[in-house]
């Protein structure tokens, strides 16, 4: 492993900030890594599709299959790491190596339902580790971020069940309106829906396109911030980095080595006292070149600098990195370690913060009391009958309701279209009719530019029951004699008025 070749910046990360390099790594390397994804996930998924009988069982064979295409997305992070190209003929010449590597059946089964699988994964693929090692190697890593890498699955999980449900409930937004009564579950729950099993599969797959290669790529970039806070890669970097410079630097030694010898000799020719009367900045270039050119500068022996090393170790300053996950008040003085004894005045801050809290709790009922009852007060007070006829739409649904459109017996009216064979005319007059009604007698408020549709649902739930079928029945037949272009029967349209003068007779006409 060359670190001189790594694409990222080695430095101290904290475990967050290390899962959002992830997110950057995805989208600099997003080419590569979905095209491998593509290549193998949605290969294996479209040939499952189209060959299993029972397409139902397809989400679940490939969410149990997930580990196995993650070594396919981790193992093109890491070469993208080290800047090597990675097609999807290399990775397809690679697949049945990964699929070799230790730990596919523990992935598969003991492991499967690890929350820090991202993180244990480049422990096995990468690192070959086995048995007790990996182990070892897994306790080491996770001791200070297996609660993150724990999250990110967590996080994961919940946003591609989100993206699925997501898309199951726009596909069925677009469901034509006649069709409005099926529901996603009548997809899934039904043996014999095929084609909803096929969207779900699809849908579950188009999910976790977008969420696996995210949590492959923070998962890794989670494991490379631990190793190079464990092996202190950028100070290994940056080590090398200096010695690159200083051999750069040896490179004009010998025009050093002349001017050494140029200078030692006419210090050699001079007397001894013009030695000790030179400038200090000549004394230091001899000693210095001396030092570099003949190496003849005194070389501290290792059991001192062991010494020195192990007096800086010994200093109280040195090394004070310290997590405490206790908690503390943010007034107390002295050092934190420091003893109290005093349980007196601790009980005293205890009580001081618990009424704190209740005050602050019971401004917060007071304001939602508040609200309650302003909500009651404007939902709930008087109307007069001025104003509930100011408030009465002219057109709603695209049919006319102003009262003079309407006959003053709606019903007879209706009923002598019927007989002239007009059957439009006569559902038009029962639908403004029913309109009229609920507005006027039940109060339920309808908007200009509200559908059918729309009315059906500010209906629902608002008046009794048999009433919301009624309604619900007429609105259908003026469907689809309407828009639909259906005969309706002879009977159907005389239950349909009798029905009407039963439930909207009273205040349907001209008002």
């Amino acid at each position: 492993m060359r670190l001189e070749d790594i694409a990222v910046r080695l430095r101290r990360r904290s475990a967050w900030e290390a899962i959002d390099l992830g997110q950057a790594m995805l989208r600099q390397w997003a080419v590569r890594i979905y095209g491998a994804w593509f290549a193998t996930y949605w290969l294996a998924g479209l040939l499952l599709l189209a060959f299993w009988p029972w397409p139902g069982y397809v989400i679940a064979l490939l969410w149990w299959l997930k580990p196995l295409f993650d070594r396919v997305l981790l193992h093109v992070c890491s070469r993208s790491l080290f800047g090597e190209a990675c097609s999807v003929r290399d990775v397809l010449r690679e697949l049945p190596r990964l699929l070799r590597a230790p730990g596919l059946i523990s992935g598969l089964s003991l492991r499967r339902f690890s929350l820090a699988r991202s993180l244990l994964l480049p422990v096995w693929q990468l690192e070959q580790q086995r048995g007790a090692a990996a182990r070892a190697r897994f306790a080491l890593l996770g001791r200070r971020c297996h609660g993150h890498a724990a999250w990110l699955t967590f996080f994961c999980a919940n946003m591609s069940s989100v993206l699925l449900l997501s898309l199951l409930f726009v596909l069925f937004a677009l469901v034509p309106g006649e069709h409005r009564h099926w529901s996603p579950w009548d997809w899934l729950g039904d043996e014999e829906s095929r084609f909803g099993h096929l969207l779900a599969a699809l849908g579950f797959m188009l999910a976790e396109t977008i969420i696996e290669p995210l949590y492959v790529a923070s998962g890794f970039s989670l494991y490379l911030n631990r190793r190079s806070e464990l092996e202190g890669w950028d100070i290994e970097l940056g080590l090398r980095r200096l010695a690159q410079r200083l051999a750069a630097e040896r490179v004009g030694a010998p025009s050093m080595l002349v001017l050494v010898a140029l200078t030692a000799g006419a210090v050699w020719l001079s007397p001894a006292p013009a030695l000790a009367a030179a400038p200090p900045v000549v004394a230091t270039v001899v000693a210095g070149d001396a030092g570099v050119a003949a190496a003849v500068a005194p070389v501290r022996p290792p059991a001192a600098a062991r010494a020195v090393v192990d007096a800086v170790l010994a200093e109280p300053v040195f090394g004070q990195l310290r997590e405490d996950w206790r908690w503390h008040w943010r007034q107390q003085e002295g050092p934190v370690d420091e003893p109290r004894h005093d349980w007196l005045a601790t009980l005293l801050i205890v009580a001081e913060s618990l009424a704190e809290f209740l005050r602050g709790l019971l401004w917060v009922f007071a304001g939602l009391a508040l609200a309650a009852l302003v909500l009651v007060l404007v939902r709930y007070r008087p109307r007069s009958p001025a104003t509930q006829s100011q408030r009465l739409p002219e057109f709603v649904a695209g049919v006319d309701l102003r009262p003079a459109s309407l006959p003053a017996e709606v019903a007879l009216a209706a009923a002598a279209a019927l007989a002239r064979g007009a059957t439009v005319e006569a559902l038009s007059l029962l639908y403004r009719g029913a309109l009229r009604s609920l507005i006027a007698q039940r109060q339920i408020e309808f908007a200009t530019g509200d559908t059918e549709e729309d009315c059906l649902r500010r209906v629902a739930g608002q008046v009794p029951t048999a009433v919301e079928r009624c309604f619900a029945e007429l609105v259908d037949a003026w469907r689809r004699v309407a828009y639909g272009g259906w005969p309706l029967p002879g009977p159907r349209a005389e239950e349909l008025l009798a029905a009407w003068q039963h439930h909207f007779a009273a205040s349907g006409g001209r008002r």
